[in-house]
């Protein structure tokens, strides 16, 4: 990557671009724009038969499931409990990926004649995880078999409850495996060692849905029509769970956005409703990520996520209106909690900023440690550096910590070095949970910030605005828009394009919205063309603006419908800046 330019708060970083010939050879074989060729070279893409791919996702991409390691046991085993009529006890997480793939799990089992349980933990009560109390409730239920989905694959102690037990055990799981293996009859992670699955960036749901799409195949029956009816859980889970939307997350996605505009599961569509998710266009990545999502994993932050779960199991559309009230009361809640987190702890980050320390750790008594996650996430935006919220309930020796972290460090790994220094902890290179004595805060605080020196640098704090190309802004027209609009679903190491356009001149300069928080340009291309662009939030930056003076914008192209006309409009990713003289 080259650098274009830095200013006080963000700099724009382009990526190097592709090789000309590689560009030139895709535009040829796909017919497109030289800009759409770049824009793909740039993401990796070297030959017409990976575009393809990327831009049209399907079915036939996805490997076997029985690639998936114990997958074929797992199948074996769960058609086994089909024909003796076993109660089956599904155990997941609290969060979006863990309560849609326990809803998926539910759904298929009992469509298919089992006899299912299905359940979610609470988060405070509870805690992640399958637990002892969880063995006992299973066995207490006359349950021949557990079936852990988005969780299990480091519980060792309790699987082994469950075989003394006499139940036995399925894992399927994502996250990363500890040391060894529990020792259930299956355990289905991509992220194993020995692992002959091409992808390992499932979600949670990913992999239940794959298992589940073996366990349907085995069984004779037709394939079209279980991807069409759990699709919508699938992506559903995989794009809350933040999993990276390339491979085959993008065609797990881009059928289930398909499939869940369709959805006949009340609870969906009550959901949708609730949200005001529109139906008359076709359903996008970000409307699950920014609408949905945060619904369903609100009441599991704050009260208990059966209630999501029961939304995604009923069948009933008036149980489905008032489950989705339910969710839409919890995320005003969550929202609440999550302004009074970061008004206490923005301080206190501020000044470890200015400290020098290179990783942000906070601490509160009074915090919802449901909320922590979000909060983190904010301070990492704020701060740009990884981030570690604490909360630590009045009087009690242990508390919850969440940590989200900037692309250059690897959280999972720092975490598990101070490991010794946790009761417990799970998660990714991005995001982490764990629990901690509070006798050891100070003591993990030190060790993280020591692990964040020797792998960050100065560079890495620099707030940076990523882009894929600079043009000249009469390339961006409704063409190129609607080219773009293939790229999609856009999500996690599949952003939506950047694009950087030079010396603009600003004919007009407004707020906008209902609260007039928004701000709205109108600038012109060196050819006298005018466009639109829109700052969401960025209402305030018309006192540093006025007609006729030149711009830089860093923007994203979209088509913008309205009284039905279609125009490419400009969202603006950072701030509009002087041009360079």
């Amino acid at each position: 990557m080259g650098l274009i330019s830095v200013y006080p708060n963000r700099r724009w970083m382009v990526a190097s671009a592709a090789p000309e010939a590689t560009a030139a050879r895709l535009r040829e074989a796909l017919g497109c724009s030289r800009l759409a060729a770049l824009l793909l070279a740039n993401r990796g893409i070297e030959s017409p038969e990976q575009a393809q791919a990327f831009l049209n996702p399907g079915f036939e991409q996805l490997a076997d499931p029985l690639l998936l390691p114990d997958a074929a046991t797992a199948v074996g085993r769960l058609r086994l409990a089909l024909e003796r009529r076993e109660r089956i006890y599904v155990h997941g997480d609290y969060d979006g990926d863990g309560v849609t793939s326990t809803a998926l799990w539910a759904r298929l089992l009992e469509k298919l004649g089992a006899d299912v349980r299905a359940h979610v933990p609470h988060r405070r009560r509870d805690g992640y995880d399958l637990r002892s109390k969880f063995v006992a409730h299973a066995r207490s239920e006359g349950a021949a078999l557990i079936l852990t989905t988005d969780c299990g694959v480091q519980r060792y102690d309790e699987v082994e409850e469950a075989r003394e037990a006499g139940i036995d055990v399925i894992v399927t799981d994502h996250h990363e495996p500890g040391p060894r293996l529990p020792r259930a009859v299956a355990v289905v992670n991509p992220r194993r060692a020995n692992s002959r699955y091409p992808f390992a960036g499932l979600a949670g749901v990913g992999v239940a849905y794959r298992v589940g799409e073996a366990l349907v195949r085995d069984l004779g029956m037709p394939l079209e029509g279980y991807r069409r009816a759990f699709g919508d859980l699938a992506a559903i889970g995989t794009i809350t769970d933040v999993m990276a939307l390339l491979g085959e997350n993008r065609v797990i996605v881009k059928h289930g956005l398909e499939a869940l505009r369709d959805t006949r599961k009340p609870g969906l569509r009550a959901l949708m409703a609730s949200a005001g998710v529109r139906l008359d266009r076709a359903l996008s990545a970000h409307a699950v990520g920014f609408q949905l999502g945060p619904r369903i994993n609100a009441v599991g932050r704050l009260h208990d996520a059966r209630t999501a779960l029961a939304l995604l199991l009923t069948r009933e559309p008036g149980e489905a209106s008032r489950l989705a009230a339910a969710l839409e009361e919890a995320n005003g809640q969550r929202r609440e909690e999550e302004n009074y987190i970061l008004s206490e702890a923005a301080a206190d980050a501020d000044r470890q900023c200015e400290a020098g320390r290179g990783c942000i750790v906070v601490v509160g008594s009074s915090w919802h440690a449901g909320v922590i996650g979000i909060v983190a996430n904010r301070l990492v935006d704020r701060c740009c550096r990884p981030a570690i919220v604490i909360a630590l309930e009045e009087g009690a020796e242990e508390g919850r910590g969440s940590a989200r972290s900037i692309r250059p460090f690897d959280l999972y790994d720092a975490i598990s070095e101070c490991g010794g220094l946790l009761t417990e902890f799970g998660g990714h290179s991005h995001a982490a949970g764990f629990g901690i004595r509070r006798s050891r805060v100070a003591e993990f605080a030190d060790a993280m910030n020591a692990r964040a020196a020797q792998r960050l640098t100065a560079e890495d704090f620099v707030p940076t605005v990523t882009c894929d190309a600079e043009v000249d802004a009469a390339q961006v027209t409704e063409a190129l828009a609607e080219e773009l609009q293939r790229f999609e679903p856009w999500g996690h190491r599949n952003e939506e394009p950047v694009l950087v356009s030079r010396g603009l001149r600003v004919q007009e300069c407004r707020r906008i919205g209902r609260d007039q928080t928004h701000l709205k340009l109108r600038v012109q291309d060196a050819s006298g063309r005018a466009l639109d662009a829109i700052r969401w939030g960025g209402a305030e930056l018309d006192r540093s603006l006025r007609a006729g003076m030149s711009v830089d914008l860093c923007y994203s192209p979209q088509s913008n419908a309205y009284n039905g006309r279609t125009s490419v409009q400009l969202l603006l990713r950072d701030a509009p800046r002087p041009a360079e003289p």
